[in-house]
């Protein structure tokens, strides 16, 4: 018996793969065009083997489809056109893989191990059906013979991506339009009547503006490391801590809750309220919904949505407690900076019920950000030699900056900060810092203004995702523009002097302080007898807004 090997994503299927496919299962092996011939002896088809490749991927553009779903429309389809014709199917889900050479290699691997090894694909017992030039290359490389389908049709018909594609800007109309209908297969048109909510969740996953295709905010996010240390024990303790007494109990809502992290004590504390997840990438979503298969919530009611936070998400007086958790300077980085956080503060307003609260914690800009200051750099704790050297591989990149004094870390900053990303992954000279060099006394000094200085003190540890956290913003507003912003929303900004703790406050973390700053940086500001020493600018606030 000869296999067909079929590997895919099957988001959809389109009518030139059903006539393509019945084509083929129907005449006789040497009659069709390959781009490797099968062997003389090739016996007819009997099976279809769909490879449903990153199975255990669903929210991103390139994969926003459930496997399940995925599933049941191959299943669908096999009934259509494989039972009639007495060929039979299994249908495999391959795990996402990162771009390899080796994907053919690993999706054989995959069928023979999920088969319990009964299922061993060889070039003498099986042929593929791929139209992608580059799936084709690595299958006839191992002396796989391969139909080209779409790749080698002369009237060029739409592949299942383009189709795709004219779904999404078709909108809610495309079950209506004629030439969407003529080249969908009619299989995937029912399943997505049956499934009304995959065609929505195309259309939010392709029309946010602030994701990429994979459902990433940057392609330079590290996520593993990213989430180790947003999400450490110590670090998660210490964030709860600053917010824990102004939550109120009910339906409390963690909006960019990452990896779920933050989740976990509040499930422990809070067992009787509804907890809602939301974010934004897939690669976290994964993440928290595997805390949630693990157990780590208890018995608390908890649910997770991959969502925009600056849409609508809920009903108007709904939330008892928003929490933003490192978010709102995302917001400010990625989006249109003042004007999306004003707007999403607003939002969170009408979401809010009457007394409920929105809890902000994040990074924060010194006040008085604008004026000269002095920054000493030691130049005496690490490298000062190629400064500026080019890497192609993240863990260079971080081995490198590791190795670079303080003041090569900051000349590094400098050039890189918030710069353009040229088309050779090198990123352009000149950005939003401007400063100059002074020696006095002996030492180095950068002189700049304190908003740029604290940047690159809140920044210059982050080796390990340095282009990611370098398209971020950090000190755009001081205690005072938060509060004002969140009032300019309409709510009631909770202070209380005599507990500090229950209210919106700023302050230096001690840790970073001692960690990261003693002995690296220092700040001054000139006088007439000398420079002034300043006190390390404040890291982190907690606003309490209350809706009135």
């Amino acid at each position: 018996m000869t296999f067909l090997l079929f590997p895919g994503r099957h988001l959809l299927h389109t009518t030139f793969q059903m006539d393509y496919l019945r084509q083929v299962l129907a005449a006789p092996l040497e009659s069709l065009s390959f781009w490797r011939q099968p062997p003389a002896a090739a016996e007819p088809i009997r099976q279809v083997i769909f490879a449903v490749t990153s199975a255990n991927q669903e929210n991103a553009r390139y994969n926003p489809i459930p496997f399940y779903v995925r599933a049941i429309g191959v299943d669908r389809l096999a009934q259509t056109l494989l039972t009639p014709l007495g060929v039979s199917c299994r249908i495999l889900g391959i795990p996402h893989y990162a771009p390899t050479p080796r994907f053919a290699e690993i999706v054989l691997k995959e069928i023979e191990q999920q088969t319990e090894g009964n299922l061993a694909l060889t070039p003498q017992n099986c042929v593929v059906l791929s139209s992608t030039t580059e799936v084709i290359a690595l299958f006839d490389r191992l002396g796989f013979a391969v139909l080209p389908a779409e790749n080698a049709h002369p009237a060029q018909p739409y592949t299942p991506i383009q189709l795709l594609q004219r779904i999404v800007e078709k909108g809610e109309a495309w079950g209506e339009d004629a030439g969407i209908c003529a080249d969908l297969a009619p299989t995937t048109y029912q399943l997505w009547r049956d499934f009304p909510d995959v065609p929505r969740r195309i259309w939010r996953l392709w029309r946010d503006p602030l994701l990429n295709d994979a459902g990433s905010l940057t392609a330079s996010r590290d996520y593993s490391s990213y989430a180790f240390l947003m999400g450490h024990s110590e670090i998660i303790a210490l964030k709860y801590a600053d917010i824990h007494a102004a939550i109120l109990p009910g339906k409390i809502v963690d909006e960019g809750c990452g990896d779920g992290a933050l989740l976990v004590p509040i499930a422990r504390d809070f067992p009787d309220s509804d907890l809602i997840g939301i974010e934004i990438t897939g690669e976290f979503l994964a993440r928290a919904r595997e805390r949630q298969r693990a157990g780590e919530f208890g018995g608390a009611f908890v649910h997770f949505h991959q969502r925009n936070i600056t849409q609508p998400l809920f009903q108007d007086g709904s939330i008892d407690t928003t929490i933003c958790n490192s978010t709102v300077h995302e917001l400010w980085s990625y989006g249109q900076q003042a004007e999306t956080v004003h707007a999403y503060l607003a939002l969170k307003y009408r979401q809010a019920r009457a007394g409920g609260r929105l809890i902000i914690r994040d990074v924060v800009g010194p006040a008085d950000k604008e004026q000269e200051v002095l920054l000493w750099l030691n130049d005496a704790d690490g490298s000062n030699e190629a400064i500026f050297a080019h890497f192609d591989e993240p863990a260079a990149l971080q081995l490198h900056l590791s190795r670079l004094s303080t003041y090569a870390r900051f000349r590094r900053f400098a050039r890189d900060f918030l710069a353009e990303m040229r088309a050779d992954g090198r990123r352009e000279m000149g950005t939003a810092i401007a400063y100059q060099e002074e020696l006095i006394g002996g030492r180095r000094y950068a002189v700049l203004s304190l908003r740029d200085a604290a940047e690159f003190m809140s920044k210059k540890d982050y080796v390990n995702n340095w282009e990611s956290e370098l398209n971020e913003e950090f000190a755009f507003w001081d205690f005072g523009e938060w509060k004002g912003a969140l009032r300019a929303a309409g709510f009631r900004v909770v202070e209380d002097p005599n507990d500090p703790e229950r209210g919106s406050r700023v302050y230096t973390n001690p840790w970073i302080a001692q960690n990261r700053w003693e002995g690296k940086v220092a700040l001054f500001r000139r006088r007439h007898d000398g420079l002034q020493p300043l006190p390390f600018p404040p890291t982190n606030i907690v606003l309490v807004g209350e809706k009135q």
